[in-house]
């Protein structure tokens, strides 16, 4: 890390100082060593600059700060990332206040493709699962990086279509990118790495808070040249992203659902705003005015995309059951004979992988 990178990440690091106020203050001194030579009272004749956050840009322990950040980094395979590196994702790079750091683990290179964005509700439908596997497995087939939150839902099955086209995928956080959240997405964000990256621009060893979804989801926003919203009911947090979109001047895409839905009450009223109504990959390909490739025909590349290997042991024994039509855990242990605990267990595992979907009623099928 050069001294210059380190300057950054130190005054990004200050408490109370986010990309805005890190960009005017760079802006008026000219650099972020700048800022820390700089005197009280120039300072504090910066609108916004006021004795907290002077205290703590005085106070605040910038070898301790960066040594811990190259700890953490070093342990979980980490880079940083600063506007000036040729890696910064250039549409990103775009907007004035963007985030000055970036802790990318896995392939740099993937924030170099055109991207598009995925976002939408937590407890999808099974249409929903379907129609966002067509999409982000027809955007990866496309040459399109799938991004999204790697949240439980519509994030998790993008990422997955994505990995299983073997295309590129990127997983933004809301906490620090040595942090796995949600937890039992683990696995998934383990895959993610192999084949993509996982980003944040919150500092490393920083937990996850409700507080820190908004600038996550504007840095989705900001990676991508459009974003998808498959299924999202009225008050879903995916509204929000639709919103930021807009905001940013770059297309939205909505997939419209029956009108009597809940889970398409808020991606309905989308298409009122403006979004782009879609079914298909062309859609989106045809609106962003780019060229399609010779060989994409999402709903026939999907129906013959190459499956995964049935995992080995019980597991493989619950997905050959399953593919004679969906079932209740209870009807599972009668048909293969195993005690509730250990086909739940392994049902869960199973769910996590994205081989099996589970349905009300304790109903579980496969994908």
């Amino acid at each position: 890390m050069t001294e210059e990178q380190e300057d950054i990440l130190s005054l990004f690091g200050v408490p109370g100082i986010g990309a805005k106020t890190f960009a005017k203050l760079t802006g008026i001194f000219g650099s972020a060593g700048a800022v820390f030579l700089a005197s009280d009272r120039d300072l504090l004749a910066v609108e916004g600059i006021g004795p907290v956050l002077l205290r703590n840009l005085r106070t605040l322990d910038c070898k301790k700060l960066v040594g811990a950040q190259k700890k953490i980094m070093d342990k979980v395979g980490a880079v940083m990332l600063t506007r000036h590196d040729p890696d910064y994702p250039p549409q990103l790079n775009i907007f004035p206040s963007a985030p000055p750091v970036l802790f990318v683990r896995g392939d740099t290179k993937a924030l170099q493709l055109p991207a598009l964005a995925f976002v939408g509700t937590r407890k999808p439908s099974s249409w929903g699962v379907s129609m966002t596997e067509k999409l982000a497995s027809g955007a990866a087939h496309a040459g399109y990086c799938v991004v999204s939150g790697m949240a439980t839902g519509i994030d998790s099955a993008a990422h997955r279509a994505a990995l299983e086209e073997n295309g590129k995928t990127a997983a933004v956080f809301g906490c620090g990118a040595d942090i796995i959240y949600p937890p039992e997405n683990k696995r998934l964000s383990e895959e993610i790495v192999r084949s993509g990256c996982v980003i944040s621009h919150f500092l490393m060893g920083t937990q996850c808070s409700p507080g820190n979804f908004p600038a996550r989801n504007a840095v989705i926003v900001g990676l991508s040249l459009g974003t998808i919203v498959v299924e999202a009911p009225r008050k879903s947090g995916a509204l929000i992203t639709a919103d930021l979109t807009l905001r940013a001047k770059r297309p939205l895409f909505t997939v419209p659902g029956n009108a009597d839905s809940p889970t398409s009450e808020g991606t309905n009223n989308l298409l009122a705003r403006g979004a782009h109504p879609i079914s298909k990959i062309e859609h989106i390909i045809s609106v962003l005015g780019h060229s399609l490739p010779p060989d994409l025909h999402s709903e026939k590349k999907v129906a013959q995309a190459v499956k995964r290997p049935l995992p080995p042991g019980l597991g493989g024994q619950i997905l050959e059951t399953l593919a004679g039509g969906p079932l209740q855990v209870e009807a599972l242990c009668s048909r293969l004979g195993e005690p509730v605990q250990n086909i739940l267990n392994e049902l869960t595992l199973l769910e996590m992988d994205g081989f099996v979907r589970q349905k009300p009623g304790k109903v579980f099928e496969k994908n």
